[in-house]
């Protein structure tokens, strides 16, 4: 829930305020409010270089935990040496890239003394060059009888001349000699050996990671700390301090901490109009979990109502009708069994996280036993697991209805397969109903019954979502009383418009005869209610109420996404079976394994994006504000926070 917040004034003596910050970060209640203009500032260099020694580590091998008793200032020294010794690893390892291409570069010239070319140009009074030319363009030109012939290595010629003095010849580039190849190669060698020894130091420091994360705690709380304290005014000539700050309402009496024993005030005041008030959200259980997928999106406004629980059950719902298949979900189980028995002393996020898998599997696999899916596999009628299946009791109340009344749907499917003619109970009319398509049986009956379901309890879940959201905020607005019968009116009229026959018909929640009467007068009264309470309540600008309308239509129709994509699953995972049907064992194997994997994937990222997609805008737009901040106070962080 969002829990409303207090705003309070704290005024104390001056040599009080170093105790008093210091309490409020014990105590952890309170946001303070700084009227200075708030600029970004950049994350200080001690904290930026924390981070980066801690992510340097990650990357290394763990040995073995550090168990040393913890030290502040060895988290220091420990973090320049960490630093340190990455710029000398960095620093080494461009001197290996260096050292390795001039050895390429050089080598070709062969092994000889520095030495000896410089006796020979100093005792000779000669100059030693090294030139080289592509081989190609060698061949096609005449070369001066000064240069001598070394090698050819990469499509290259190499030449030496000894003259006396130095000479530049036509389309030839000279080698610049510093060192010889095995001079380079010793270097290397010796360099090679710094890197090894560094790296091995380096890696000496992975196990220091959970000190260095209670090191690094240290610092952003002494960081937290400042930054609260450059809000602090010192009213009469510095002598007193004061400052200002949020306190959430149900913990006002812990306030009594910061004044036990010391001359400080605390004085609730008004909240302003230019205040930005943050959001103070507190949710446990699945709530929790709820607030987590909340605020991926955006921050409710502290005038909101929490969407916490009504984001995350939803989210379920919307995520198994997408995926829509028990053997999926049964896999997402086993994914979840492995996440516990990984850690199974799971807490915080990891926990949530384990939580949430667990719920969308368990989601997943009972809507999928509820619809008949595993695998895409297609099960006979009176297979024990169609037994189980709502589509599968629901598709027998729909044929029972049509065979009662022997009516137009009837009728079209006699006329379609006549074979239906004959039968006397629901069960038959659907088994009966059967036609070849590439030499396989299809209950086409039966089939098609259970899409028109799929597809019509999309729409119900849209009506039903958005009739929950526009109730939400009835009395910020009122033209929404309106809206939501016309949603209820408008999904009752529309099956007799289309001539269809809707769940609510067949299992005789409501019977046809009433839609007639009160259908079509339930819609347009709901517009009518709406456009009427829209101007009393807005005025001359509720006379544009009517346009909102199209935009519930819009997002009525746009919950087909769930039967769309929950079908679209479901012809991936038959098409998969039936590929790996055609290609023998070995083969079909691997196609039937690729293809699920490939349709797993899709099915999650469809699951998320449009699942979440669902909640954050067609249903946020009616019964959300948003913008808002989430209330930070000031705290002292932990351990088991910073993990």
């Amino acid at each position: 829930m969002i829990i409303d917040l207090y705003k309070f004034l704290f005024v104390g003596a001056r040599e009080e305020v170093n105790l008093f910050f210091n309490r409020a970060q014990e105590l952890g209640i309170i946001q303070f409010i700084s009227h200075a203009v708030k600029k970004a500032a950049p994350l200080p260099p001690n904290l930026a270089g924390i981070l980066e020694a801690i992510k340097l580590l990650r990357k290394q091998p763990l040995k073995k935990e550090f168990e040393g008793a913890y030290v502040r200032d060895e988290g220091e020294r420990a973090i320049d040496r960490i630093l340190e010794l990455k710029k000398e690893i960095e620093r080494v390892e461009e001197e290996s890239l260096f050292l390795e291409s001039e050895i390429e570069r050089v080598e070709p010239l062969g092994d000889f003394s520095m030495e000896d070319l410089a006796c020979l140009e100093k005792e000779g009074k000669r100059e030693v060059q090294f030139f080289l030319i592509k081989s190609e363009k060698r061949e096609k030109m005449r070369l001066s009888e000064e240069l001598i012939y070394l090698t050819a290595d990469s499509g290259l010629d190499y030449f030496i001349t000894i003259n006396q003095k130095r000479r530049a010849f036509p389309s030839m580039i000279e080698v610049h000699v510093e060192k010889t190849a095995p001079e380079l190669r010793e270097r290397l060698e010796f360099v090679k050996e710094i890197h090894h020894e560094l790296v091995s130091e380096l890696k000496g420091f992975a196990g220091h990671i959970s000190y260095l994360r209670r090191y690094l705690i240290d610092e952003l709380n002494d960081h937290h700390l400042h930054l609260a304290k450059k809000g602090v005014d010192f009213p009469l000539d510095h002598s007193l301090f004061s400052i200002e700050g949020w306190v959430p309402s149900n913990k006002l009496s812990e306030l009594e901490v910061l004044l036990k024993d010391r001359p400080l005030f605390v004085e609730k005041v008004a909240i302003e109009k230019s205040d930005s008030l943050p959001t103070y959200m507190e949710n446990r259980g699945m709530n929790r979990i709820g607030e987590d997928i909340v605020t991926l999106y955006d921050i409710p406004s502290s005038e909101d109502q929490d969407p916490s629980f009504w984001i995350f059950w939803s989210f379920a719902l919307f995520f198994a009708i997408i995926v829509s298949d028990a053997g999926y979900g049964l896999l997402y189980l086993a994914l979840a069994a492995y996440m516990k028995y990984r850690s199974p002393r799971m807490a915080g996020k990891r926990r949530r996280l384990y939580r949430l898998v667990l719920v969308l599997a368990t989601a997943c696999t009972l809507w999928g036993v509820a619809t008949g899916s595993f695998f895409g596999i297609e099960l006979h009628p009176r297979n024990p697991l169609s037994k189980i299946s709502i589509t599968q009791y629901l598709a027998e109340k729909k044929a029972a209805y049509h065979l009662l009344r022997r009516d137009a749907v009837y009728k079209e499917w006699v006329q379609k397969i006549p074979a239906v003619e004959a039968a006397k109970t629901p069960q038959e009319f659907l088994e009966k109903g059967i036609v070849v398509i590439e030499g396989k049986e299809k209950y086409l009956i039966l089939d098609t019954f259970k899409d028109n379901f799929l597809l019509e309890f999309s729409l119900f879940i849209g009506v039903l979502h958005l009739g929950l959201s526009l109730l939400r905020y009835l009395k910020r607005n009122l033209s929404h009383l309106g809206w939501f019968f016309a949603l209820i009116g408008g999904y009752l009229y529309v099956p007799l418009y289309l001539k269809a026959t809707s769940f609510i018909h067949f299992l005789g929640i409501v019977q046809k005869e009433t839609i007639e009467l009160f259908g079509l007068q339930l819609f347009l009264g709901g517009v009518g209610l709406a456009v009427v309470l829209a101007l009393i309540q807005k005025r001359f600008r509720g006379s544009t109420e009517i346009l909102t309308l199209v935009q519930l239509f819009a997002d009525v129709l746009s919950y087909l996404r769930l039967y769309a994509l929950g079908l679209a699953g479901a012809m991936m995972a038959k098409t998969a079976n039936d590929l790996g049907a055609k290609v023998g064992l070995f083969f079909g194997f691997i196609v039937i394994l690729a293809g699920h994997a490939i349709n797993i994937a899709l099915g999650i990222m469809s699951g998320v994006i449009h699942g979440l997609r669902l909640n954050f805008i067609e249903w946020y737009h009616y019964s959300y504000t948003g913008g808002g901040k989430l209330f930070n106070p000031l705290k002292k962080l932990t351990m088991k926070e910073g993990e």
